[in-house]
């Protein structure tokens, strides 16, 4: 724990962050198969602007949207200039959207899960996914 909290050299650094996003990148991923594996098999999005989407593109629609999202997040990351925002804040806050994401993609497992126990494609209409 004590290294966390000393210095470590810009190249340590910049690798951490290049590290965070691309873990971001690849939960944002996972998240977005899970959840179109379960909305195929009965689940419910919790997003309404995501549900919209996939009721009307299905999982293409579903991806491209988690695309545009992960692509602003990460390009703001990149971009936010490092007197408004220094690298190891920018390192923290990718961390932080990669727990979440990562959060919501074990999440989305127990749903698939419960969905596999209904017995039925559909049987699941009432789960909730994040």
């Amino acid at each position: 724990m004590a290294r966390l909290l000393q210095r470590v050299s810009p190249q340590d650094q910049r690798l951490a962050f290049w590290l965070a996003l691309v873990g971001y990148a690849a939960f944002s991923l996972l998240d977005w198969a899970t959840t179109a594996i379960a909305l195929a098999n009965g689940g419910r999005e919790g997003n309404p602007l995501a549900r919209s989407l996939y009721l009307l593109y299905g999982s293409a629609g579903l991806l491209a949207f988690k695309a545009a999202v992960v692509a602003v997040i990460i390009a703001a990351l990149v971009l936010i200039p490092r007197r408004v925002m220094s690298e190891r804040i920018a390192t923290w806050v990718a961390i932080a959207f990669t727990v979440a994401v990562a959060v919501t993609s074990v999440h989305n497992i127990q749903v698939l899960t419960a969905l596999q126990h209904t017995g039925t494609p559909g049987g699941g209409a009432g789960i909730q996914l994040l």
